[in-house]
């Protein structure tokens, strides 16, 4: 049985976990191992002035020609962070723009945007998966989601059991999920146990349907 990690900051090494690890854009990665795979992308904690941007968008565009980077991002927008938010707008389009040319997902972070990136996916008629990561939104605001095709993912928000995450998770249907560690110390097996309990499926079903997921979405076997 594999455990997929769909988002994390950590570099760690286990032969039945796959890690997607987020890195900032320039950073070195390492080779590939079977088990370690990448995301990269411009955060909207770290937009800079518009050439800045221009540089580190370019370093993302080169990185995410190596096969094992297989995610954009974490990008999107956060209106709780201080940076310039028309510069997080256009950085974020030029990522989906990169997305759509060379056919991979994207990670999504989304604070406070809900409405902002429901239109964004709208008016940019993106084809690519889109994955909003550490997701906690409300029913109402997950059913908005589901129609227009998002995919989300859950990490340790399950496990402080906050009514509204477990609701969200309870109604998303098993095929259009992840399960992350982001910044969360612990294991993905503790995330995927609590999963599979609101979901009320074995924890073996449950791995297995992540790991076809993840096949769907990438294309990686």
């Amino acid at each position: 049985m594999h455990f997929i990690d769909i988002h994390t900051h950590k570099e760690y090494s286990s032969d039945n976990v796959i890690t997607v690890r987020n890195i900032y854009p320039g950073e070195g990665f390492g080779s590939f191992y079977k088990t370690n795979f990448y995301s990269v992308g411009l955060h909207p904690w770290h937009i800079k002035s518009a050439k800045k941007n221009n540089i580190l968008l370019e370093q993302v565009e080169k990185a995410v020609q190596f096969d094992h980077v297989v995610f954009i991002g974490e990008c999107g927008l956060d209106k709780k962070c201080e940076t310039d938010f028309k510069e997080q707008e256009r950085i974020f389009l030029k990522q989906i723009e990169l997305a759509e040319k060379v056919k991979k997902p994207i990670i999504i972070h989304c604070v406070k945007t809900i409405n902002e990136i429901l239109e964004t996916r709208k008016r940019s008629k993106a084809k690519s998966p889109w994955i909003l990561h550490a997701y906690s939104g409300n029913i109402q605001q997950t059913l908005q989601f589901v129609k227009h095709g998002f995919t989300f993912s859950f990490g340790k928000n399950l496990l402080e059991n906050i009514s509204k995450v477990n609701e969200s998770l309870a109604e998303i249907p098993i095929d259009s999920f992840f399960l992350e560690t982001d910044e969360y110390s612990g294991s993905i097996k503790d995330i995927y146990q609590k999963a599979s309990e609101i979901k009320e499926v074995d924890i073996s079903f449950l791995a297995l349907t992540i790991k076809n997921n993840f096949k769907r979405i990438t294309g990686i076997e």
